[in-house]
């Protein structure tokens, strides 16, 4: 395993390199988001979204220093997070708030690396001076939720009930942490 920080450097220091690294990581988001997506368990979406969207968060992210992590395992993404201001994911949303995002492939849940991401992520939206990290998480998904409450992270507000693309019906709900 090894743990890596995706920024991208400035553009007057940047390696031609670096341009199939950015295009391999953007490869690797979407396959293992469409790996989690297949599931049908923790998202309401049937697929990924378009590599496109994909790309232009991520070179949003590297850019603006926001906190976007993998964990790789021979060669391949196995697991990420990311937290994106909130007024980036929605036009009245705040700045001050990160909207976390995390993806695990399915042979590497309850091998803490979720754990891991979490801590390093945390970390990194404080050095940022965000005040707030929210989530979504579906009540089913005891694992996240048991990890999300072992760091502080508590419930805000209940969502809409929604049937999900594995056939049930779920209930996300919004979880909070404080960073101050």
């Amino acid at each position: 395993f090894f743990f890596l920080m995706i920024r991208r450097p400035p553009t007057s220091t940047r390696k031609e390199s670096s341009a199939a690294s950015d295009v391999y990581k953007r490869q690797g988001f979407h396959a293992l988001f469409s790996e989690v997506a297949a599931e049908g368990l923790f998202s309401t979406r049937p697929c990924a979204p378009p590599k496109a969207v994909i790309a232009r968060a991520l070179e949003k992210a590297q850019h603006n220093g926001w906190a976007v992590y993998v964990i790789e395992h021979d060669g391949r993404i196995i697991a990420t997070a990311e937290a994106y201001p909130d007024n980036y994911c929605r036009p009245e949303g705040d700045p001050a708030v990160g909207v976390l995002g995390m993806q695990v492939q399915a042979r590497w849940r309850r091998h803490g690396l979720g754990r891991l991401l979490l801590e390093t992520l945390i970390d990194h939206c404080r050095e940022l001076g965000m005040e707030r990290i929210e989530l979504q998480v579906f009540k089913s998904n005891h694992p996240a939720l048991a990890l999300y409450g072992r760091y502080g992270f508590a419930w805000v507000a209940d969502l809409r009930p929604c049937q999900m693309p594995a056939g049930h019906q779920d209930q996300a709900q919004r979880m909070g942490l404080h960073l101050a």
